[in-house]
């Protein structure tokens, strides 16, 4: 038994154990670092694929526009109305040359791209790109062109 000097004989310790601190902290930490990518993934979109293609999602408003014909913007899903209500409160604190990016399904219709291009467009944004994935691997064409 281990004595102090000027200690009582029934005293307790008066010293925080951190173990089990920081035992917890390290599992809490580990949880939310799993599960952070999770809810940031929003709609499940099929892109078309690209060679040449540039990533700029980071940098502008990013559009969704699902398989299913739904839009989404800032992880909320929304009809055309209310996605060109957003798209103008956002058009009036950016800058002319800013853009935004649509993220379209493979699978959607031309003119649906189309559609939406064009509420951007009547939003206030000039600038509008379209997203792809990048490809796996360039594929050969017997194509003349």
């Amino acid at each position: 038994m281990a004595f102090t000097p000027n200690s009582r004989r029934n005293s307790q310790m008066a010293d925080i154990n951190m173990t089990p601190l920081i035992d917890v902290m390290l599992v809490l930490l580990i949880i939310f670092m799993v599960a952070a990518p999770m809810l940031t993934t929003g709609m499940e979109v099929s892109l078309p694929e690209s060679r040449t293609g540039k990533n700029l999602e980071s940098q502008v408003p990013v559009v969704i526009l699902a398989g299913d014909g739904k839009y989404q913007f800032e992880n909320s899903v929304m009809t055309a109305t209310q996605l060109q209500t957003e798209l103008k409160k956002r058009a009036v604190g950016a800058a002319k040359a800013q853009g935004v990016v649509v993220r379209g399904d493979q699978h959607v219709s031309y003119g649906k791209v189309i559609e939406l291009m064009d509420l951007i467009r009547e939003a206030g944004f000039t600038n509008v790109g379209l997203s792809s994935q990048q490809a796996v691997s360039p594929q050969k064409s017997n194509s003349k062109w």
